[in-house]
């Protein structure tokens, strides 16, 4: 009896303890959440088998001193390794992130964020500007809340951020829908959304732009759907969205700017800003052409010249270095310009 309910135990506690590791795979996606459980569910099921046959093993070893079940249960050892390695490293990665750099030394407040996000918008609507203003530089300095959200709602209230902060992707895409330049601005965010899924800022503007400029709020409850899968993801930031659309959907759109000719080059459509359009056409003509010198590089200017999207454009660079098809001067070419845009970038303006 006390070997059945020893054995009931063990396994009850190797389920909780899988599943709960099994969260740390680097390879679920959370874009399909039954695809994700699926993956976990094979992998603690796996784990579990495992665990019963060591601890059978194990108990005919220490009650008949049985030689081949030592053994059995010593072998056991190698495919949970194989089979955990993975998220045993990616909770390790993280634990050691957060030793070296803790996002938030005080006592952890689940509500605080939505309370902040409330005030602002209490602010903003009773038309008290100045004070929200102030919270807005407030919560930013103190580091109590997002840089990038705060300079981005300090910007909508006109007040100017330094040279470096607007050059940001999401800085340009908010000018360009102020702009009436709406499938610019669609462009750039989905391209950050692309990259990680888990960009807030870039969901939340983008889903503005469906629910209130566009008038496609199924777009942007799908945005919002999406966002929701994402792992730790704050509900606040969730619940502020999904309260928001629907303030956006009733609010008056910006007016379209007047419809005027698309610039034909690539050179006029970066020049011009439509650098969404232009990032567009390169793309779609490099899957055509993969071995293009000349349209990659100009793919990674769009990127890291105009855009500011440095890893994006470092990333074109390296396939060129890697790339067998490209000469010495080509790869050093590569390199010298993404070096003189970066320092472009950060160069303090006068």
């Amino acid at each position: 009896m006390a070997f059945i309910l020893g054995n009931i135990i063990v396994l009850a506690l190797a389920a909780l303890v899988s599943w709960w590791l099994s969260g740390y795979d680097a390879k679920l996606t959370g874009e399909n959440e039954t695809e994700d459980r699926i993956r976990r569910g094979i992998r603690c099921g796996i784990t579990l088998v495992l665990v019963e046959i060591a601890f059978w093993n194990l108990w005919r070893y220490w009650r008949y001193e049985d030689q081949i079940a030592g053994v059995t249960y010593i072998t056991t050892a190698v495919p949970f390794a194989l089979i955990w390695v993975g998220c045993i490293t990616e909770f390790l990665a993280r634990g050691f992130n957060w030793l070296i750099d803790p996002e938030d030394h005080e006592e952890f407040d689940p509500n605080k964020s939505e309370r902040d996000l409330d005030a602002i918008g209490s602010l903003i609507k009773s038309g008290r500007k100045e004070e929200a203003i102030q919270l807005c530089q407030t919560l930013k300095e103190s580091g109590a809340a997002s840089v990038l959200a705060m300079d981005m709602t300090l910007e909508h209230l006109g007040v100017p951020q330094s040279a470096t902060q607007t050059s940001n992707p999401l800085i340009q895409a908010g000018r360009l829908r102020e702009q009436g330049k709406f499938q610019e601005a669609e462009s750039i965010l989905n391209s950050l959304l692309r990259e990680n899924p888990a960009n807030v800022a870039a969901a939340i503007m983008l889903m503005r732009l469906y629910a209130q400029d566009m008038r496609r709020s199924g777009k942007a409850s799908e945005i919002l759907r999406s966002l929701e899968k994402q792992p730790y993801i704050s509900s606040s930031h969730v619940e502020y969205a999904r309260r928001s659309i629907e303030e956006w959907r009733n609010s008056q759109p910006k007016k379209e700017a007047a419809i005027e000719p698309m610039p034909e080059s690539i050179e006029e459509l970066l020049e011009q800003g439509y650098f969404g359009r232009a990032i567009e056409i390169l793309e779609q003509k490099i899957k055509e052409q993969p071995r293009d010198f000349d349209l990659l590089m100009k793919l990674a200017e769009a990127y890291g010249k105009y855009c500011g999207n440095f890893h994006r454009a470092e990333k074109i660079v390296r396939q060129i270095e890697t790339g067998t098809n490209f000469s010495p001067k080509e790869k050093e070419f590569a390199e010298t310009k993404l070096k003189e845009w970066r320092e472009a970038r950060t160069r303090p303006s006068t």
